[in-house]
């Protein structure tokens, strides 16, 4: 009856390690998490897309592209040809360099995203070939693999012997006559046990190797196993500064013409291919015209270190030009070309970017001010404009959150300066101004019902949910997504709310009566009539309303207005703040141009070390349509009267 029992016992034991380790598996290769979806700006002739690669989740496997059009972008076709670029140490069929898919996206007149699907057969570095009939754009990519690690191999491997050698220490036991015979598949057992608890223990603390693609010129061996390169490699993956020369036939106002860049290495003077995506798009190339335009272009590869960009200058004269770039190992680089281009007289055009040559003016005591963009309302406000100090410029765009990201942020700001006072000639004076920076906003931010109050007296909730693609065509209007409802007891400034929670002791609640409240964190400077003591303030804590409800500080583009005296002045106090862009974690990827649940406030923070003269433009983009603000800046010296 024992050894029955035993044997029952043994057989359970033996069923239930199999299933353990059948449940448990191998880390399939491919897993979503391997890659992110990829966007990349193209100023593809006269039309200005994003092309989205979405991830590939399986290899061989589909590999989705989407074109998102902008307002005034034409219709037509673009044809697609997918190309492997990789060497490999295995003979593969179509060899590289060889077109392995073709497609074509069919563009509508109306702005949004337009899709196909192509179709990729080995991991490693790839090129999209994008034909609009008279230019093609080149954009390298990489397909990655997830590869099974080193750690990963020994816990795997130390689990499955320790779940085959139990049952046998079992049986070994049952049915020997000597149970010592059972101590070696124990023995064994206990050190399989122990490899793969040593190896997940270790294998947070162990270095990664070398990234293709991102540290490594990738090639389909080392993206398929980077681990065969060994690790660590003991070396710098920094590279060279860029050198950016400017060639093509001469520019003439008012007629099309193509300005070519070529990048150069300043070590070797070879040409430069290892650009990385930055920012949505391999080149963000500046342009300020002689009036003070300014142009946010996106070169075309077509060969590697040649960049292409159409262009049809609106005026005469010299125009500055500048590139921010990544080189893979090397860091975000800001090249300026040597000396601009000049563009020489010819017919008069109406192509300047509209409106980015009437700037507003803030300094000098002025801290707000109001303009019309497209039918757009926008207010800038500013703190004091001080040299050496940090300040905040916010730009309130509409009453409602519904801006894009674009390029992968709510906003962008460049800044040159300091200037001349005079506005002629502007190009020649921002080709050599000694601060030509470029400044992003992460965008506004306020918590679902966290006193989102607008001048409606309703409720705009944040947190915006990424969009999920399942089907494949156009997108004519951005959409909100859907929001968090707002959290019980918040409140919301709304004429209806949530039932709120039972107001903590002391705690204000928004209604005309209030609890008695227990002394004010610091800072919550309560303008109430109704006062208590107070304890000392801290800083940011300021609450300027009527009623006895302490406030959060603000965070840069949480719901604040034009407010000079609030704790974080510049802050949007009278619109309702936009949900933060989020950045992806575990392979997740950031939402694209869809998603319309950003602003209205986008607050940007930068350091004016010279006092001056700056100008200054800020781009959003609202109904797929990319508005410029420009402004005029004064900024004061140091310790200046205020």
């Amino acid at each position: 009856m024992a050894v029955g029992r035993m044997r029952r016992w043994g057989l359970f034991t033996l069923v239930g390690v199999f299933l353990l380790v059948g449940m448990s598996g191998v880390a399939g290769a491919d897993a979503p998490s391997s890659g992110g979806d990829v966007a990349v700006a193209q100023t593809l002739g006269d039309r200005e897309l994003t092309v989205v690669l979405r991830r590939v989740t399986s290899v061989p496997g589909p590999l989705q592209v989407e074109v998102v059009t902008h307002a005034g972008s034409a219709g037509g076709r673009l044809s697609l040809a997918l190309t492997s670029t990789g060497a490999s140490s295995k003979a593969s069929s179509p060899p590289p360099g060889v077109p392995t898919d073709r497609g074509a996206v069919q563009l509508g007149n109306a702005p949004g995203m337009y899709s196909t699907t192509l179709r990729v057969d080995r991991p490693g570095p790839w090129e999209l070939a994008i034909d609009d009939g008279r230019q093609v754009a080149r954009i390298p990519f990489v397909v990655s693999e997830q590869v099974t690690t080193p750690p990963e191999r020994f816990v795997y491997g130390g689990f499955l012997a320790a779940g085959v050698l139990l049952p046998v220490s079992i049986l070994v036991a049952v049915r020997a006559r000597r149970s010592a015979w059972a101590l070696l598949p124990a023995g064994g057992m206990v050190a399989g046990l122990a490899v793969a608890i040593t190896a997940a223990v270790l294998s947070a603390s162990l270095p990664l190797p070398p990234q293709p693609g991102v540290q490594l010129d990738p090639d389909v061996d080392n993206v398929s196993n980077p681990y065969a390169l060994g690790q660590p490699l003991v070396s710098d993956f920094s590279r060279p500064p860029v050198m950016l020369g400017l060639s093509g036939a001469p520019l003439s106002a008012g007629q099309p013409g193509d300005l070519d860049l070529n990048l150069t290495d300043a070590a070797t003077g070879a040409p430069v291919d290892d650009l990385i995506i930055e920012d949505g798009a391999l080149i963000h190339l500046l342009a300020v015209g002689p009036g003070g335009e300014l142009w946010h272009l996106h070169p075309i590869r077509i060969a590697p270190g040649h960049f292409r960009i159409q262009f049809t200058p609106p005026e005469a004269g010299h125009y500055a030009l500048s590139a921010e770039l990544a080189r893979r190992g090397g860091g975000v680089q800001m090249v300026r070309a040597a000396s601009g281009f000049t563009v020489a007289p010819g017919r008069a055009t109406g192509t300047a970017p509209p409106h980015t040559a009437n700037p507003v003016h803030l300094g000098h005591g002025v801290t707000t001010t109001s303009t019309t963009v497209d039918a757009t309302p926008i207010t800038v406000t500013t703190t004091a404009a001080t040299a050496g100090t940090p300040i905040t410029l916010t730009a309130t765009v509409g009453n409602t959150s519904d801006l894009q990201p674009w390029l992968g942020m709510v906003g962008h700001m460049i800044v040159a300066g300091p200037l001349p006072d005079s506005d002629t000639d502007i190009g020649t004076a921002v080709q050599n101004a000694p601060v030509w920076g470029h400044a992003h906003s992460m965008g506004g931010m306020s918590m679902p019902g966290m006193n989102n109050q607008s001048g409606s007296g309703t409720t705009t909730s944040g947190m915006a949910t990424p969009d999920v693609h399942s089907e494949p065509g156009p997108i004519a209007t951005p959409q909100a997504r859907s929001t968090t409802p707002n959290m019980p007891g918040m409140n919301d400034g709304s004429a209806t709310s949530t039932p709120p929670m039972p107001d903590m002791p002391g705690m204000s609640s928004s209604s005309g009566t209030s609890n008695p409240v227990m002394p004010n964190m610091p800072g919550m400077d309560n303008s109430s009539r109704k006062s208590t003591p107070n304890m000392p303030n801290t800083p940011g804590m300021n609450d300027n309303s009527g009623t006895s409800t302490p406030v959060m500080p603000n965070m840069p583009g949480m719901n604040g207005g034009s407010d000079m005296n609030a704790p974080n002045p510049g802050m949007n106090t009278a619109n309702p703040g936009g949900a933060m862009l989020m950045f992806p974690v575990n392979g997740d990827s950031a939402p694209d141009e869809t998603v319309a649940a950003y602003g209205p406030a986008v607050p940007f923070t930068f350091t004016f070390l010279a006092p001056g003269h700056y100008r200054v433009w800020i781009q959003v983009e609202r109904n797929y349509s990319v508005i410029t603000i420009p402004v005029v800046l004064d900024v004061e010296p140091s310790g200046a009267s205020r």
